[in-house]
């Protein structure tokens, strides 16, 4: 018991500390290109926080848990607007810029309405929708660099006023990858001693795998967000989640789809009618409540970030209640 606490706490150590220098090595390297930091937090950010869902939907593909993968996206998609965006706006009012309430977040929710559509007309997503899922994805991030490149060169984001030397971009790089290996290990850390202790108290592997895991999976958005959130840089905080989200339903769920096509003893990405009638829908509903949330006042204030988080909780408790039925591990 105490080795697995201690495996708590130093997990939590390595994911805040990872999360801390992932924030600056990321703001730093957007004043240094030119670029805004809402476009850091939409594209090398989100992609970097989104690894433990990739890897996760990886593996889950390649050993014939393809199903897997499409929870693995659905639950963490959820958790990121619900519980993220909740914790954060909790800690801090979080600030919307106009371009990601006009134009990033009604392409990830068209994104979640594209992909309820390709699932529900044959319960499946096939290779050809999964690579159109990856051409798309690779479309965003050019545009998003493209258009962000150029806003930046008409309305630059003010400096920062400091004494000290702006890192070079190999220091500011080196923070990013570092901060995306702390916060791979520190997830691991965390969830490997929480389960322990879990188990060693007679909690079930599927309770555990309801929360803990899809708790874990999505540990680093949740680390990036609140630090972005407490240090001021809403523009990360927000674009992390925003842009992890779309990352998640082009990228992964692309992946997880094109993967079968390595061997036909993989099985396709399919989705079950507990899937289609219930989580999906879910997704898309918060997808879809977040944006008015972002426009009342261009940000979003504590009571919604306390209504995010209840419906969160709300929704954990329904999937332990009713565990054991295709339920998104996330």
């Amino acid at each position: 018991m105490a080795i697995n606490l201690l495996l708590c706490i130093i997990g939590f150590v390595i994911l805040i500390y990872a999360a801390d220098k992932l924030v600056e090595g990321s703001s730093n390297l957007a004043m240094n290109f030119g670029v805004s930091k809402a476009v850091v937090g939409l594209t090398i950010v989100a992609a970097g926080t989104s690894l433990p869902e990739l890897v996760v939907s990886i593996n889950a593909s390649v050993k014939g848990n393809a199903s897997l993968s499409l929870g693995n996206v659905v639950g963490s998609n959820i958790m990121n607007i619900a519980m993220i965006l909740g914790v954060s706006a909790l800690i801090c009012p979080i600030a919307c810029e106009k371009v990601m309430v006009k134009r990033d977040t009604p392409l990830m929710i068209g994104a979640t309405l594209l992909v309820w559509f390709l699932a529900y007309t044959d319960k499946t997503v096939s290779h050809f929708e999964g690579i159109t899922l990856l051409v798309l994805c690779f479309a965003y991030f050019i545009m998003t660099y493209i258009i962000g490149k150029k806003e930046a060169a008409e309305n630059p984001e003010p400096e920062e006023v400091t004494d000290k030397p702006r890192p070079s971009n190999l220091k500011n790089t080196i923070f990013i990858l570092g901060g995306f290996i702390g916060l791979v290990a520190g997830a691991e850390f965390l969830v490997r001693g929480a389960v322990e202790i879990a188990q060693s108290v007679g909690v079930s592997d599927e309770v555990i795998g309801l929360t803990l895991v899809a708790i874990g999976t999505s540990l680093p958005e949740l680390a990036t967000s609140v630090v972005a959130a407490r240090k001021g840089q809403s523009a990360i905080a927000v674009g992390n989640v925003v842009g992890s989200n779309l990352f998640n339903i082009l990228a992964i769920i692309g992946t997880a789809a094109t993967i079968p096509l390595i061997s036909d003893k993989i099985a396709p990405l399919a989705a079950s009618d507990q899937m289609l009638g219930l989580h999906i829908p879910i997704m898309a509903v918060t997808a879809l409540a977040i944006l008015p949330i972002m426009r009342t006042g261009m940000k979003i204030v504590r009571l919604e970030g306390a209504i995010l988080l209840i419906g969160y909780i709300a929704y954990t408790i329904m999937l332990i209640q009713s565990s054991g039925a295709g339920v998104p591990v996330g």
